[in-house]
């Protein structure tokens, strides 16, 4: 194991090196670099542009002070120590001080340093690849001139397959929904987006929301019902969550009541006697209405569709279609009027034709 300090690894850097020349004092250059890591991938760790004559690389954990050496070479080759088996897989790129990181684990995160020292024509020139300890410049080396170069990993956390969770997932129309779009990992900020699928299958953005993973539906109407899916993504990776199905209560609304055949006077609604008469009542409501049908406040039929063969003048009178949200115990009405009218008979008229209508008695019951 390599154990240093600060005076003691400069001054072996200048005794590494026969006939090294130190002269005049240099200067302190600092330089930072910040580099992103996600678990589980891989990063690289640069160490200057071309292979240094010495090169240390050290690691300091997050929030302590310490820096442990990981790897050095003093000419002879890279050797690699214990402390580099927690980091990942680290390697030393060929021909270069710059590291490899396979497979980086949480507890490779921290300040990566390098120290570098070059045997130039102008002397020997000392690349200090930024070192957390500030009492390095002493006037002990002459002739140095000193680069810092700072390396912060921070690891990124994919997303993981993010699920929905609703506050009511059978909301009744008028009131409010919270939608939370749920992770188990992610390294923040995480943006959400908020997708629709409606029930002819037309997919919709409904909302882009930085940093907070709620979504709330105020007012909730029939339009917001359908499928609803949360994307999650962050500085690594998105990740698309399965659909839920959000299903508003509602209704019934007014009722409409549609007559075949479709014969309109000043009185409402008419049929002709001996007709088949078909009354079909419709009100939107979720889950779907019940109906019941009311001749002249009498109940005569339970379902949306009432119809009446050979309709005769006795079914002259007000029809009346009750329509019920069983769910909600809610109901709305519509009464119409229909008149039956009887095609009187005149053979007593042979060679003239007469409009039916001219014929036509009606009778109110």
């Amino acid at each position: 194991m390599l154990i240093i300090t600060e005076q003691w690894h400069l001054r072996n850097f200048v005794c590494a090196l026969p006939g090294v020349e130190i002269l005049d004092p240099g200067q302190v250059v600092y330089s930072e670099t910040r580099t992103n890591g996600v678990v589980g991938r891989g990063v690289i760790l640069e160490c200057g542009p071309t292979l240094p004559d010495v090169f240390i690389w050290g690691f300091t954990k997050p929030g302590t002070d310490t820096i442990r050496a990981i790897v050095y070479n003093f000419g002879k080759g890279p050797k690699i120590q214990k402390l580099a088996n927690d980091l990942g897989n680290l390697t030393v790129i060929s021909n270069s001080a710059s590291l490899s990181i396979e497979k980086l684990p949480l507890a490779a995160e921290g300040v990566y340093t390098c120290q570098a020292l070059y045997d130039t024509p102008e002397g020997a020139k000392l690349y200090y690849y930024y070192v957390f300890l500030r009492h390095i410049l002493q006037p002990l080396f002459h002739g140095l001139s000193v680069t810092r170069l700072h390396f912060v990993i921070i690891l990124k956390v994919p997303v993981t397959n993010p699920y929905i969770v609703m506050s009511d997932s059978s909301p009744v129309e008028g009131t409010s929904v919270i939608m939370r779009c749920g992770l188990e990992n992610g390294t923040g900020p995480i943006n959400y987006i908020w997708e629709q699928e409606s029930r002819e299958s037309q997919l919709t953005t409904v909302a882009e929301i930085y940093d907070d993973n709620r979504f709330n539906v105020t007012d909730v109407n029939r339009n917001h019902t359908g499928w609803y899916r949360c994307i999650a993504s962050n500085q690594v990776n998105q990740q698309r969550s399965d659909r839920v199905w959000l299903d508003t209560i509602f209704g019934p609304d007014q009722p409409q009541i549609d007559v075949t055949p479709f014969s309109v006077t000043e009185r409402g609604y008419s049929a002709l006697e001996r007709e088949t008469v078909s009354l079909l009542c419709q009100a939107s409501s979720n889950p779907p209405s019940q109906y019941v049908w009311f001749y002249n406040n009498s109940q005569v039929f339970t379902g949306p569709q009432y119809t009446i063969t050979r309709i005769l003048r006795m079914h002259t009178g007000h029809y009346a279609c009750l329509a019920q949200n069983t769910y909600l115990n809610t109901r709305s009405r519509k009464t119409i009027t229909l008149t039956v009218y009887c095609e009187c008979s005149h053979k007593s008229l042979p060679g003239f034709w007469w409009p039916p209508l001219l014929f036509l008695q009606p009778v109110l019951l």
